[in-house]
Parts: structure tokens; sequence; C-alpha cells
């Protein structure tokens, strides 16, 4: 189950493939460098078992590591960071 996440730039989303499923974050692009993250579906089958996060962790490593500044609009995303704020660092400050 140790898959990676993909990203598929047409369906503007990550994908993570786990036991013949597929888990997806969605984003859309403000700016080259500002990504909003809109939401993440996790299959039934797959729920409970930590896929989200492990999506969730590694779209937000994706993004630190290409200078992307996120803006959280998917309640998920926004409940990861609370509990890993190490990502704060990587939100995008609107004025």
């Amino acid at each position: 189950m140790e898959n990676k996440t993909q990203i598929n730039k047409e369906k503007k989303r990550f994908e993570l493939k786990a036991d013949g499923h597929l888990a997806t974050l969605y984003y859309e692009v403000y700016e080259p460098s500002v990504w909003s993250l809109t939401h993440t579906l996790v299959p039934d089958p797959l729920k409970g078992k930590g896929i989200g996060s492990r999506l969730a962790g590694q779209v937000l490593t994706y993004c630190r590591e290409n200078q992307i500044r996120i803006i959280p609009e998917c309640t998920f995303v926004v409940a990861y960071i609370k509990k890993h704020p190490e990502w704060k660092d990587i939100l995008f400050e609107q004025e």
C-alpha cells in the first residue's frame, strides 16, 4: 500500500492508488506559485486507513518542494494542517 502520490495536471488533482482504489485531492492554480487545495476524496473502502493523511502530506511536500504557497479550502486539509503545524510556512497569506 506504500504508493506514491502522482499529479494529474489535466484533471487538476493529485492521485494516490491504494488497494485498487483511487484517493484524490483537487487543486486550482491561482497563479503559478499559489494553489488552492479544494477537495479531498477518499473512497469508502480506504477510509480509516490513513490514506487521506498520506495523500495530504505528500501533496504538501510537493508544494513545498516546488515553492508553491497553498490556500487550504478543503476542510480535510485545514484539519490536517491544524494537526501538523509544520506546514503553516507554505500557507498563502492574503492581504
